[in-house]
């Protein structure tokens, strides 16, 4: 009995000792999280897109911490979230303008150099011969950036090209990242005229393809009153930093491939309110 007693009071002893150790290594090698990781992460859209670069909105939030990536790093949330993130960080940052998708391209009715039967991906089809559209710049129209959008900011038209819902893109770019062309471009808000074209073919040979194409005509570059618009490389590019919307390029482009948004935001809004 006494034998019993004794190893009763041993293991008792023991687990005092035993579980001391264990609470003094909890405390000592314990990792400490920092509360502005957890308060950054409240903040956060956290549909963990990975637009930022970062593992998912809470690898973010522990990357602005660690000084790795910006307050402004979350594309989804823009300046709403930066600046909630910039309070907890306790540091300023410069406001900046809401961007947007714009698809570069609106070309109908251009014709197919082969059927393509393989996959129904953009990336797979452009692989395979250069892609089986006509035009070698050109969307493809297989909707796989309306797939990778995680909002339902992108749908496809019936003309068999990608349409972008302002209203709730995010600018987080995963559209663009997926299209193997290169045709959409992530733009202010606020910038309403664009070059709807990427064709570098020639005037002559663009126009047999798309009767939409840019044709190099050099029409915009001249009567652009701010310099803000060039050909380069038989296609007009529009220098954002000194266009101001004015519209005057879209007036006398002969072909119609420099739209105005403006004009489609206000169609839009008067067909909403009818």
């Amino acid at each position: 009995m006494e034998v019993l007693l004794g190893a009763a009071i041993t293991l008792v002893i023991l687990g005092a000792v035993f579980g001391m150790g264990l609470a003094i290594a909890s405390d000592k090698f314990a990792v400490k999280v920092d509360s502005r990781i957890e308060s950054i992460n409240e903040v956060l859209p956290g549909v963990n897109c990975g637009a930022c670069g970062q593992p998912g909105c809470s690898g973010f939030a522990q990357a602005v911490v660690e000084g790795k990536a910006p307050v402004t790093g979350c594309t989804v949330g823009q300046a709403a979230v930066a600046e909630l993130v910039a309070n907890i960080m306790g540091v300023t940052f410069e406001k900046k303008e809401r961007t947007v998708a714009v698809v570069m391209c609106h070309a109908k009715g251009v014709k197919n150099k082969f059927v393509y039967q393989g996959v129904r991906d953009c990336r797979a089809a452009h692989v395979v011969g250069g892609g089986f559209l006509g035009c070698d710049y050109g969307c493809l129209g297989l909707g796989t950036c309306v797939e990778a959008c995680k909002f339902e900011a992108m749908y496809m038209g019936e003309e068999g090209l990608p349409k972008v819902i302002e209203e709730r893109c995010t600018a987080c770019g995963k559209c663009a990242a997926v299209c193997p062309r290169k045709l959409i471009s992530i733009v202010p808000v606020s910038k309403m005229v664009h070059v709807r074209c990427k064709s570098l073919d020639k005037g002559a040979v663009a126009k047999k393809i798309c009767q939409d194409s840019c044709i190099a005509c050099k029409r915009c570059e001249k009567i652009c009153p701010y310099d803000a618009i060039h050909v380069q490389n038989n296609l007009a590019v529009i220098d954002y930093h000194k266009c101001t919307s004015c519209g005057k390029c879209v007036e006398v482009c002969p072909n119609h491939t420099i739209i105005n948004l403006a004009r489609k935001r206000s169609l839009a809004k008067r067909t909403l309110t009818v």
